[in-house]
Parts: C-alpha cells; sequence; structure tokens
C-alpha cells in the first residue's frame, strides 16, 4: 500500500469477483491504464446508499448513489466515472489519455449507449440475477428494476418473446452500427477511437462489450453481430487487453 492508494468500490459478482459492470469498467480500465496502486471494495447494491452516505451528500437532484465511487489518496470520495477520469487525469498526468470529453465521448455516451442500453433492458435486466447477481442484490435489483422496465413485471418475470423483442428494437434502431461507424473514423490510424491513442471512449465502449461477454456468450455474439465488422470490434478489445486484465482484488 502507497500513500497514492485510491480504493475502487465496485458491484461483486458470482463465483470468482471480478467487474462485470460496465460503468465502474471504465474507472477500472483508466487505473489499470495509469498505473495507480488501488484496492477493491465490494459492495452489494442494498449497502452502497449505507456505506457512502455518512461520508458524502449526493448533489442535490441526484436520486442515488451510485458504482464506481473512489476514495481518493486525500480521503476524499468521488463518484461518476467521468469526473473519476478528470480528477485522475489531474493527480496523475502519465501516462496522459489523448483526451476525456472528446467528441466520440460526446457521441458514445449522450448519444448512442444511452438508447443501446434502453433497448435491452429486457435483456440485460433478467439475464443479470441469474448470471452475474449475488443473492444479496437479487431481491433490490428485482423491486427497484420493475418500475423502470415499465410492463408491469418484475425482470425475473420477463420472457424470451420480451428479450426477442428489444434485440429487434435494437437491431431496427441501427445504433450499434452507428457505433461502428464512429470506431472506424481513425482507422487509417489505428484500430481505437482516436487511431492509436488511448481516450477515455475507448474505456467506455470496451467496458460495455466486456459487459455483455460477462452476461453471455450468446448475447456478446449478438451484439457483434448487429454491430457489424465483428473483427474490428475484436480487434479494439485485443489492443484494450492490458487494461482489462486486472478485473478484481
Amino acid at each position: 500500500m502507497s500513500a497514492n492508494q485510491i480504493t475502487l468500490f465496485d458491484l461483486p459478482s458470482q463465483g470468482r469477483c471480478a467487474c462485470w459492470s460496465l460503468n465502474p469498467w471504465k474507472t477500472r480500465m483508466n487505473l489499470n491504464f495509469k498505473g495507480v496502486d488501488y484496492k477493491t471494495e465490494w459492495l452489494e447494491y442494498p449497502d452502497i446508499k449505507p456505506r457512502f452516505e455518512k461520508h458524502f451528500q449526493l448533489p442535490e437532484g441526484k436520486p442515488n448513489y451510485t458504482i464506481p465511487t473512489v476514495i481518493l489518496p486525500d480521503g476524499s470520495y468521488l463518484e461518476d466515472s467521468l469526473a473519476i477520469a478528470h480528477k485522475l487525469e489531474e493527480l496523475f498526468p502519465e501516462p496522459k489519455l489523448a483526451g476525456i470529453e472528446t467528441p466520440a465521448w460526446d457521441r458514445l455516451s449522450k448519444d448512442l449507449l444511452p438508447g443501446i442500453m434502453t433497448d435491452l433492458r429486457r435483456v440485460y435486466f433478467s439475464r443479470l440475477p441469474e448470471r452475474v447477481l449475488n443473492s444479496a442484490s437479487y431481491e433490490y435489483w428485482q423491486t427497484t428494476r420493475a418500475e423502470s422496465l415499465g410492463l408491469g413485471k418484475r425482470p425475473d418475470q420477463l420472457t424470451d418473446a420480451d428479450r426477442d423483442a428489444a434485440w429487434a428494437d435494437l437491431a431496427a434502431s441501427g445504433k450499434l452500427k452507428q457505433v461502428s461507424a464512429l470506431l472506424a473514423v481513425n482507422a487509417d490510424k489505428g484500430p481505437l477511437f482516436e487511431g492509436k491513442e488511448i481516450s477515455f471512449v475507448d474505456f467506455a465502449w470496451a467496458g460495455f462489450l466486456v459487459f455483455w461477454k460477462r452476461i453471455g456468450e450468446a448475447e456478446f455474439e449478438k451484439i457483434l453481430e448487429l454491430a457489424g465488422d465483428k473483427e474490428r470490434h475484436l480487434k479494439f478489445l485485443e489492443v484494450l487487453q492490458p487494461y482489462i486484465k486486472r478485473d478484481a482484488f
């Protein structure tokens, strides 16, 4: 442990406990890229608020405490992967990211990913409890996600027909193909969004892909199928692999 050690709060999983959620993946990959000394503290969903509320207050208008959250070397708490990225760039300027809030980040994080994840709620809302979440988070997940589904069902009541409809909606939207086009903008320079240089948006898209791979190989393959240009995304993940390897501890 060093004086500069950071604590990363992450969500545990079944079996071997390792990072799975796309949001903490962004911060974990960022820490791995920076080579920062950090440790992981795992929190089940119902334990997030009790753990954080005695240390910091939510900004006005923000309804829930979230992960990722970190404890910085000075003992302060900071949540939200984007805010954490800016702070890490300030505290640990080398190696430097090619950019954080780049045009590609804005397009992916504001326009594409929210729509993709909304379309696929019926898939991952139902698959996560059975394949990834521990029993301690099961009822919390069912209760909190039922309302946002807006179908009058809990996630554990969703059917194959519900999931098929979600995939059909996503296919019709063309959003995954738009991500492929965005990833190809600098293809003459390299396989990343900015070509050869790593930027924060790379962690966001890699986190999304690893999230679906953790849910299941069939779902991951479906993502690649709908995105088109499968080899481009696999090459992208291959380049990011050094920052994905450390998924725990």
